[in-house]
């Protein structure tokens, strides 16, 4: 693909902005399009691996301990967003486990969002090659022609849809709700502070069913902590499953059932902090989601296909390889692509400011990858949910 124009790329998640920031390291113009009218309230941790972590540092121009500070969701109490108690052997921080950082992923895209151009309210409606390129149609915009364009909106991506419709999403068989609370400073030191000591997360089993909690936010002058929790167990497979639902429609996350806090009343012999995190009246006040584990990956011939015969479509993160929320890594790998992605566009750039963007190099470089990531991701998602209790 020639590139003659500004880039543009669809999504101003991580993937998009990491890969903006890497086109602006290089002096490569881009815009990126985002259907939300104003940048999203991100309030919940993301791990990323050390790999990532240095890549960030490094396209970002800062040192760990800043970046640390930035981004950790402890940073403001002088955390590094360690993700399991130092104390914990073999699980992520702990001995023996990567050195993970527990990242707010609010704080991190909005780092990362510093000095770039984003045009908000862009909702895509619909992609056309034209003569030169593409012609993008957005909701109540005029449309906007152009050359490159880098597909990074998520595993829902409209352009995915559109150009290759046949591709659909893949639902796992487990069942997973996500819940937030706000808890009074006094009551956190109290109940939950003591057992996580410097790290962020906590998990514990009761036969094959995960729970999990994972503190979102702890601001030093705040006076509560914000925290999420996980309940996520194997969809039942002899006998029909209230709570495996995986046809449900994108606006029904929200819709819970009575089953689910059935469920949540039966665990027994609970210590805090998972007794007063998985209390049925707690859960109840807080904002639960059901989410789905859902993972789909495009096949590289015809990724290639939609980036070559002047087509110029590019697909990096989950529009291209979606993985599982539990048990992947689609941050990390969302960065990595886009590292990847602006490397070849620089590589690929001539004395006169032209590019033509080689996609079988790219996706050859990168393919293998997202296909061990998929295959890793479902193994870490049987493991989770293995019978058996943890020691936390």
């Amino acid at each position: 693909m020639t590139l003659t124009q500004p880039i543009q790329i669809i999504g101003a998640g991580i993937g998009g902005l990491t890969l903006a920031r890497c086109f602006k390291n290089r002096g490569i113009q881009s815009i990126i399009f985002e259907k939300n009218p104003s940048p999203a309230h991100h309030n919940y941790g993301i791990s990323l691996q050390p790999w990532t972590t240095k890549l960030l540092t490094n396209v970002l121009g800062i040192d760990e301990s800043t970046f640390a500070r930035r981004v950790a969701v402890d940073g403001s109490r002088g955390g590094m967003g360690q993700v399991y108690p130092s104390h914990v052997s073999g699980l992520g921080s702990g001995k023996g486990g990567p050195k993970l950082l527990r990242a707010h992923r609010g704080r991190l895209e909005g780092l990362l969002r510093e000095q770039l151009d984003v045009q908000w309210r862009h909702v895509l409606e619909g992609i056309e090659a034209s003569g030169t390129g593409h012609t993008l149609t957005f909701k109540d915009r005029e449309k906007v022609e152009c050359g490159l364009v880098i597909d990074t909106s998520g595993v829902h991506s409209p352009i995915r849809k559109s150009l290759v419709p046949d591709v659909q999403l893949n639902v796992l068989p487990y069942v997973v709700f996500r819940g937030t609370r706000r808890i009074d400073r006094t009551a956190f030191k109290a109940i939950y502070e003591s057992h996580s000591k410097d790290g962020n997360v906590l998990e514990t089993k009761q036969g094959n069913t995960l729970l999990q909690i994972s503190i979102n936010d702890y601001v030093q002058d705040s006076e509560a902590v914000d925290i999420s929790y996980i309940y996520s167990r194997p969809s039942h497979s002899n006998s029909e499953d209230p709570l495996h639902r995986p046809d449900r429609a994108l606006n029904q996350a929200s819709d819970i059932s009575e089953a689910f806090f059935a469920e949540v009343s039966k665990l027994r012999d609970l210590e805090q902090p998972f007794k007063d995190a998985f209390d049925e009246e707690n859960v109840r006040k807080g904002r639960t989601l059901h989410w789905l584990m859902r993972d789909v990956l495009v096949e590289k011939d015809e990724l290639v296909r939609l980036a070559s015969q002047g087509k110029g479509v590019y697909f990096i993160g989950d529009a291209a390889h979606a993985l599982p929320i539990l048990g992947g890594e689609g941050a990390c790998f969302a960065i990595r692509d886009a590292a990847e992605l602006a490397g070849c566009v620089e590589d690929a750039r001539g004395k006169d400011g032209e590019v033509v963007v080689d996609a079988e190099m790219f996706y050859g470089r990168i393919f293998g990858d997202w296909e061990e990531g998929m295959r890793m991701s479902e193994e870490r998602l049987r493991k989770m949910h293995a019978q058996g209790r943890s020691s936390l």
